[in-house]
């Protein structure tokens, strides 16, 4: 793309926080392998990280291996997790991702809810996850 300064190069990942681009990577790992993008998180969490996820009903996972055994769970029972994304957001400790996600059930059935997933990092490592409803977007307004 060029502009009257000269070429204008799209934004790249490269300039992405260590955190977004943790939690990035989580994301593009998690549309082949659900696993796979758990272990990714777990492998740059702290030992006590707490996961919130969406399909827990309130429950609050505990730690490495009780979050393992939870998205286990849920694969093994036939449930399918898909996540897509249409945002990230920088807050420097906190890295907020806009998306949906649908839940397939072993039946077949679906749900596809839009929320927002909440990445939170201490000290450079994943302290805590947690969804909620999906923020919207800030935009730069152009007068």
């Amino acid at each position: 793309m060029n502009s009257m300064a000269g070429p204008v190069e799209p934004q790249s990942d490269l300039a992405a926080s260590p955190n977004v681009r943790v939690v990035k990577d989580a994301f593009e790992l998690f549309e082949g392998n659900l696993e796979a993008g758990i272990e990714h998180l777990l492998s740059h969490a702290h030992a006590d990280i707490e996961f919130r996820p969406y399909v827990a009903a309130g429950r609050v996972l505990r730690g490495p291996a009780e979050v393992r055994a939870f998205f286990r769970g849920q694969l093994e029972g036939g449930t399918s997790l898909v996540p897509r994304t249409s945002s990230f957001e920088d807050g420097g400790d906190e890295v907020v991702v806009n998306g949906s996600l649908r839940v397939v059930g072993p039946a077949g059935g679906f749900a596809e809810t839009q929320l927002s997933w909440t990445y939170r990092f201490r000290e450079g490592r994943l302290q805590d996850v947690r969804w909620g409803p999906r923020r919207p977007t800030v935009t730069a307004h152009q007068s």
